[in-house]
């Protein structure tokens, strides 16, 4: 297995509806939360129409039921890939380290990485953990390659991720991002 090739993984994962009843009660109920305030935009629902009428992609969704991302973020990607009749199936990264090292974010692990195939498993895209607008204030902080002995690498990396919940907001309209981001991408394969 590589990172352009995931075949002998495609099969090993589980489905939504037995990764939301092995969750953590608690952080089920925090990833319902944002579920619900999940909607469509007509015009990107209408823009998956197409894909119905391939039968040839898979998605396969790296995940951890602690991560607030996957409580944020698993829910419209999965919308996306339901209305596009594209087949997800989802690994808890903990169990599938092999899969998770293949599809690392500037080096580290996060989840929720949402990675679509072709039937014999080569890698078409990978998306995630969050939309890139979101993502912006831990690129910036990583960008910055501060020596884990820096003093200031503590506040440094709480200001990034203050940056990302502010940018996350309050209500869930940072989910149209999620749906914009992997239509697009969709669209382009």
């Amino acid at each position: 297995m590589s990172a352009e090739n995931i075949y002998e993984k495609l099969g090993q994962g589980m489905s939504q509806q037995d990764f939301l009843e092995s969750m953590n009660h608690r952080y089920r109920a925090t990833l319902d939360q944002w579920y619900e305030c999940f909607t469509w935009d007509a015009h990107h629902r209408e823009a998956l129409t197409p894909l119905k009428e391939r039968n040839d992609l898979r998605c396969a969704i790296l995940a951890g039921d602690w991560c607030g991302d996957v409580h944020r973020n698993l829910g419209p990607a999965v919308e996306v890939m339901n209305e596009a009749d594209i087949p997800v199936e989802i690994f808890i990264m903990e169990k599938h380290d092999d899969l998770m090292s293949q599809f690392l974010t500037m080096g580290g692990r996060s989840v929720p990485k949402v990675i679509v195939t072709n039937l014999e498993g080569d890698v078409l895209f990978s998306w995630g953990p969050r939309p890139a607008y979101i993502q912006e204030p831990m690129t910036a902080f990583k960008r910055k390659n501060l020596d884990p002995d820096d003093p200031s690498i503590d506040e440094e990396k709480k200001a990034a991720y203050k940056g990302i919940q502010a940018r996350y907001g309050e209500g869930g309209d940072y989910q149209k991002l999620v749906v914009y981001e992997l239509t697009n991408q969709l669209l382009q394969i």
